[in-house]
């Protein structure tokens, strides 16, 4: 999975019974909540607040890996 975002987080939640190994890359180790990202600007939250390691928010899903990485390219393979 690329990328811990609202997409990859949602989608490696929906494989959390599923018979599969997920790795999850992201290039940061935290998710970071954008829509409150103003109230850190204005200083009505701090930054803590709106950000969360991502593996912390998986820590009790055991078919996922994370790795803080970053996707170069993408190498087309038959399946």
């Amino acid at each position: 999975m690329l990328g811990g975002g609202f997409g990859g987080l949602w989608a490696t939640r929906a494989l959390r019974s599923a018979p599969v190994r997920i790795t999850l890359v992201d290039r940061t180790n935290h998710h970071l909540f954008q829509p409150l990202l103003y109230q850190v600007a204005t200083a009505g939250l701090s930054g803590p607040d709106i950000a969360a390691p991502l593996r912390h928010i998986l820590r009790e899903q055991r078919n996922v890996t994370v790795l803080m990485d970053e996707a170069r390219s993408l190498v087309r393979g038959r399946w």
